[in-house]
């Protein structure tokens, strides 16, 4: 039996390492068509606000829509994140933002449209913490910053393939359905294949076999017990200084995953993913509506008359564009000069509090193997055989103390009786 084991540890070891790669790869799918239906509607602003009628500030508010009910839905993520296997949350989240995308694809008026985009952030919000979470606990301190690198380039790719992609639909029409309007219908259909191959293949990490590990199953527990156990790790992560530097520059920026892991427990990394995102998103939301009002209101943007002629078109597209590109570098140049300030923040806040979260893991790991030691050493001395041991082993030395007994203290009637003349002659001599 003992060299069917040695073989099937490493057997074992080597699926778990093979079903951790395809999970992280899957990962990075899942963030390549996240970002990837992000970048639709910016990339066919112009197509969409000519179908819909709006301006670029109404177009603008599209997206403060999504991001402001994304923000609002990233607790329930987190709840959900912790609760459930994280591959099925990122599964669920792709069919939800899937459907949303068709939804966007057939609407006709703003409103339809608003709507749409609302449903694609609760989407998007289940998805960003259980992806971060998930590659964060896939990985070590070794290759975590790796893992994170490849999940900001897929993510970026992704952004990148969106865009052009939707570009190039964008002036097409394909048997009379404008080319932006499909290319929301293929990246919804993509979106769905990517969440059915999560669904079926990824593995959370915390669920190896498709179950959690008994002392960690929180299915017994109420909806209001785990919403005061989120508030109670947000209350103590949010004390953390570096934690708080890296929300403040991830308004202006984005903030770096590898180093926000290593500052926050192990246990509560979806939960404070999820915080993370709630705070930069409320706040980074409104950067569309303030570029559609300064290219308005500052920068003169002008919408296209209708009946122009096609000099008149070509010359206000051009003041237009000039417009945006002003009101775009307004709101990149000062914004990231605020994030290089406030990144310099993290030289003095992050050694301190990585060697802290580092202290706590050690000593979280070493109680938890106390208390594991200790409940072994119970289960095996409440064993039947141990009992039975240990009461024949009574049995034996109490026969041993009787047989010992009654050879070496014979009690001898004589002793009582010289000892009851000295009891008497001393009693005398007191009287």
């Amino acid at each position: 039996m003992m060299p069917w084991r040695t073989a099937g540890i490493p057997e074992r070891e080597g699926e778990g390492q093979e079903a951790g790669r395809a999970t992280l790869v899957l990962v990075n799918l899942a963030g390549i068509m996240e970002r990837a239906d992000e970048a639709l509607l910016p990339a066919v602003y112009q197509e969409v606000g000519a179908a819909l009628g709006t301006t670029p500030a109404g177009l603008g508010s599209l997206t403060l829509f999504r991001s402001v009910v994304q923000s609002s839905c990233y607790p329930l993520a987190a709840y959900m994140a912790v609760r459930y296997n994280r591959a099925h949350v990122i599964a669920l989240g792709a069919f939800l933002w899937a459907a949303a995308t068709f939804l966007v694809a057939i609407s006709s008026t703003f409103f339809q449209v608003a709507v749409s985009r609302a449903l694609n952030g609760v989407g998007l919000a289940i998805v960003t913490p259980a992806i971060q979470s998930i590659v964060a606990d896939s990985t070590d301190d070794s290759n975590r910053g790796t893992a994170f690198g490849w999940l900001q380039l897929t993510g970026n790719f992704g952004s990148i393939l969106g865009g052009l992609f939707t570009l190039l639909l964008a002036s097409r029409t394909f048997m009379g359905i404008p080319g932006w309007r499909v290319a929301f219908h293929l990246v919804g259909l993509v979106s769905v294949i990517v969440g059915i191959l999560v669904r079926l293949f990824a593995v959370d990490p915390r669920f190896p076999s498709g179950r959690r590990k008994s002392d960690e199953l929180l299915t017994n527990s109420t909806v209001k017990s785990g919403i005061l156990e989120l508030v109670k790790e947000a209350k103590a992560v949010v004390k953390i200084p570096s934690f708080q530097i890296i929300v403040a520059q991830g308004v202006t920026g984005s903030f770096p995953c590898p180093i926000f892991a290593e500052i926050v427990p192990e246990k509560s990394r979806t939960s404070i993913y999820a915080l993370d995102r709630a705070f930069e998103s409320v706040l980074s939301s409104f950067a569309p509506p303030v570029v559609g009002l300064l290219s308005e209101h500052v920068y003169g943007y002008k919408p296209v008359p209708q009946g122009s002629s096609w000099a008149t078109k070509v010359e206000t597209d051009r003041e237009n564009a000039a417009s945006l590109a002003k009101a775009l570098y307004t709101a990149i140049a000062i914004p990231m000069f605020l994030c290089c300030l406030i990144y310099s923040c993290l030289y003095c806040t992050y050694p301190r509090d990585r060697d802290r979260a580092r202290m706590d893991s050690l000593i979280a790991s070493e109680m938890q193997q106390q208390i594991e030691l200790e409940n072994s050493c119970l289960e095996e001395d409440s064993s039947p055989n141990v009992v039975s041991e240990l009461e024949s082993g009574v049995k034996e030395r109490s026969v041993i103390e009787l047989v010992y007994g009654e050879e070496e203290f014979e009690v001898d009637d004589s002793d009582e009786k010289t000892l009851l003349p000295h009891q008497v002659t001393s009693s005398n001599e007191r009287d």
